[in-house]
């Protein structure tokens, strides 16, 4: 099965993570698979316009907790923890580096729940729609860390500083409607409705020139984006300062013991 389906419908590309068995949760390798079909499709001038969507009923669940308990499984606490900051976390920031500084204009389509990784990826995004049945979570407070891809920096400039601080520290689960009040999504629609008004929308940005969008979004950006750089380093740095805590490896390991009995 290929991980990272690229799809065309006209002059959009739908760049769809394709592991509905595992909640399109992502590895190093799909991670990095999935930030390469973006630049790839940024490179191909055919396109205008580009989708991120799921397969199945999961936008994306963020890291693939069952590879994770392998490389516990295999290398231990310490071993685990050194994959964490030598290998899965930049990984993933140059992932959400690659959604953030696309020059063409990128749609998150949340067919489904999206959380962690998988929601600062659509959070990287110019606009957001969701179906009614999607849920968020910015759940990385259970793993006893905070936000890897960038939402501790995006989801206060989405949401507002109260709302998303809630959020984060929270790791709440919120619906759509919700999601849509607190503008975390700009739209909602029916579920087979969604791929069409993803469409739709990547239709209306890429509606002048494709340099033009590509300024325009240099410029609308430019104040954030050195921020935006800091903000992960700083996101990275205190990560690794968590996961050589105690309390935070017993919660790593928590939630991977949980996982691995719900799914043996």
């Amino acid at each position: 099965m290929t991980d990272v389906i690229v799809e065309a419908s006209d002059a959009t590309a739908f760049i769809r993570l394709n592991r509905p068995h595992r909640g399109n949760s992502v590895t190093p390798k799909v991670v990095t698979e999935f930030g390469s079909a973006v630049v790839q499709a940024c490179a191909t001038d055919s396109v205008r316009a580009i989708v991120l969507t799921g397969t199945g009923s999961v936008f994306c669940a963020g890291a693939d907790v069952q590879e994770m308990h392998a490389v516990f499984t295999a290398d231990g606490e310490d071993g685990l923890m050194d994959y964490l900051s030598d290998v899965w976390m930049p990984a993933v920031q140059q992932t959400v580096r690659a959604i953030w500084t696309a020059p063409k204009p990128l749609v998150a389509a949340f067919n489904g729940a999206a959380t962690a990784g998988g929601l600062d990826f659509g959070l990287a995004c110019d606009v957001r729609v969701a179906a009614t049945t999607a849920r968020f979570a910015e759940s990385y407070v259970n793993l006893g860390m905070i936000p890897v891809a960038g939402g501790a920096f995006l989801l206060p400039i989405v949401v507002g500083l109260s709302a998303a601080t809630e959020l984060l520290a929270s790791g709440q689960l919120i619906d759509a409607a919700r999601a849509h009040e607190l503008k975390l999504v700009d739209h909602v629609c029916a579920p087979d409705a969604l791929e069409a008004r993803a469409i739709e929308l990547a239709t209306a940005l890429a509606h002048g020139p494709s340099e033009t969008f590509a300024h325009l979004k240099r410029i609308v950006r430019s104040a954030a984006a050195p921020d935006f750089d800091n903000a992960l380093r700083a996101s990275y740095e205190a990560n690794v300062e968590l996961i050589s805590r105690p309390d935070v490896r017993k919660c790593i390991v928590a939630v991977m013991e949980r996982f691995s009995r719900a799914n043996p």
